[in-house]
């Protein structure tokens, strides 16, 4: 038997991620698959890499790159574009102002993609997105996601990005998605990762939802700079970590509808705070991440 601990979507949550590693190693499990999206929208990303450099050292580790990473060493390439303070890019800002020459190093060494051959066990396949694309967002039923597996070279894809925790299976060939440590969605904001077991047969996934603390990342959001940098961002960010309720995209465009309701265009990311504030109100989120109680009529 072969075991390996798959995690995906860290997103800087280095409490969540802390907690899946000790479950893992709890299980005597040496093998770790890392699928991006290492950092961003959590303070202290420095924490989180830290981890991963500790995992990549001392035990057998496959890491690949995600669509954040990819954002960060883009905007790093061409010389530092538009990210200002602000709800629209402050915590990408807030990141890329965190990291460190050895952190760029590490994200421009990584693959897109990789392939899992070992003798006496079937092959798989791991990605962010997908093979070809760290943003593409493989939805079960949806007609690229049958595409991607329809093309894979062995019979089973680990992939992340969208932070939906589920099984796909497309003409044989199998997609799973481990779901997101660190902005988990549903299961109450349990951080979730998945467990596969191989065998000569084939790949078995084990789906885990964890709790952890969440006090301790929740704390950090508010000693950090981050919540003065990018208020509503962090707050809806506290907010899907509280509930497992993502509202990010919801807010997110809600605050440029009403931008451009009054300013007649809008362009990310120059989107004023006070349409953000609107929009988490209407949301009923307040700037910590907790629910506004929605009184009766």
């Amino acid at each position: 038997m072969a075991d390996f601990a798959v995690f995906s979507d860290i997103h800087g949550n280095h409490s969540a991620l802390q907690a899946a590693i000790d479950f893992a190693m709890g299980r005597g499990i040496t093998n770790f698959i890392l699928l991006g999206d290492y950092v961003t929208d959590c303070p202290n990303p420095q924490k989180t890499l830290e981890k991963i450099y500790v995992l990549r050292q001392y035990f057998n580790t496959y890491i690949i790159r995600g669509n954040r990473e990819e954002y960060l060493l883009n905007y790093k390439n061409s010389g530092a574009g538009n990210w200002r303070k602000g709800s629209a890019s402050g915590s990408l800002l807030y990141t890329y102002e965190n990291l460190t020459g050895k952190d760029f190093d590490f994200f421009e060494s990584l693959p897109n993609y990789g392939i899992y051959q070992i003798k006496g066990f079937p092959g798989f396949e791991y990605c962010h997105g997908s093979p070809t694309n760290t943003s593409e967002l493989m939805f079960r039923e949806k007609r690229n996601t049958k595409k991607v597996l329809s093309h894979l070279k062995t019979g089973m894809l680990l992939h992340g990005h969208n932070h939906v925790q589920e099984t796909y299976i497309y003409r044989g060939k199998k997609g799973v998605n481990p779901g997101s440590i660190g902005i988990p969605w549903y299961h109450d904001g349990k951080t979730q990762f998945c467990i596969v077991h191989g065998s000569s047969k084939g790949w078995e996934e084990e789906y885990i939802q964890l709790e952890y603390n969440r006090k301790e990342i929740l704390r950090e959001f508010k000693e950090s700079d981050l919540c003065k940098i990018a208020p509503a961002w962090a707050a809806v960010t506290m907010h899907t970590i509280r509930t497992g309720v993502d509202l990010n995209q919801t807010v997110l465009l809600r605050a440029m509808r009403l931008c451009e309701q009054e300013r007649g265009s809008v362009k990310w990311p120059n989107i004023p705070e006070k349409y953000w504030a609107i929009a988490l109100k209407e949301n009923h989120i307040d700037l910590y991440g907790k629910d506004i109680p929605v009184e009766e009529e």
